[in-house]
């Protein structure tokens, strides 16, 4: 279920917010009487910018789902969602295709390592089949010359 989030102090009922990132949370500021809420989004990997994407607006309504425990962030003048800066491992902010890239080559990355193991426990596996081959055949000649 999604419940808009409204301000909590006594005597006002915004629905309105302005929005202040910081490091691991973000700052909800009641656009009406200016209480603050802070929401933790350290599972996020971006930073949620104080401003709109689309027109630049900077008072939002804010979303929560109650089952899922997301937020959903939408501007009061185009309901387009705020403007997200995405870092990668190094600090950098970088572009979301960037991000998305730099993810894609870490993977690659992890399945071209796994694909090495593989085609190493091929070869070990072989040259025990090898090795089993040479001791059965030895063996045998063993038995046939004993009889």
């Amino acid at each position: 279920m999604i419940r808009t989030v409204v301000c909590m102090k006594d005597g006002c009922s915004g629905n309105r917010f302005n929005l202040e990132s910081e490091e691991d949370s973000l700052n909800l500021v009641c656009y009406q009487c200016k209480s603050r809420y802070n929401i933790d989004v350290s599972k996020n990997e971006y930073i949620i910018m104080p401003n709109c994407s689309n027109c630049n607006n900077d008072t939002f309504k804010v979303y929560r789902d109650i089952e899922k425990n997301n937020l959903y962030i939408q501007c009061i003048e185009c309901g387009d969602t705020p403007e997200k800066v995405y870092v990668d491992l190094d600090g950098v902010q970088v572009s979301y295709e960037a991000k998305l890239l730099n993810d894609i080559k870490q993977i690659m990355t992890l399945v071209e390592q796994r694909i090495y193991n593989l085609e190493v426990n091929v070869k070990d596996l072989e040259s025990s089949q090898n090795i089993l081959e040479q001791s059965l055949a030895y063996i045998n000649r063993y038995l046939v010359e004993k009889n």
